[in-house]
């Protein structure tokens, strides 16, 4: 995938979520929801990693993951990976 700006990241990280929990189709996502209050669980998560490693060709290292509670946590992760 080819992403340019931030705001295209966290697009398609809430795309990504919305595909493992089809539950969430209509919520609103944003940079500032949490992994919790969306109701992912660690499996969900480890799923949102691996989703997200994919789509923008990253790897996220164990250390990493502690730190990820937001949807902007992994979208600056993403864009620190990629040089956005």
């Amino acid at each position: 995938m080819t992403t340019s700006t931030r705001d295209e990241i966290s697009d398609e990280i809430a795309r990504i979520i919305k595909e493992l929990m089809p539950e969430l189709e209509g919520e609103e996502i944003t940079p500032e929801s949490t992994f919790e209050d969306l109701g992912m669980d660690s499996l969900n998560r480890v799923d949102l990693l691996s989703g997200a490693e994919s789509a923008f060709d990253i790897e996220v290292l164990d250390e990493q993951v502690a730190n990820l509670v937001r949807v902007r946590d992994l979208t600056d992760l993403v864009a620190a990976s990629r040089g956005v």
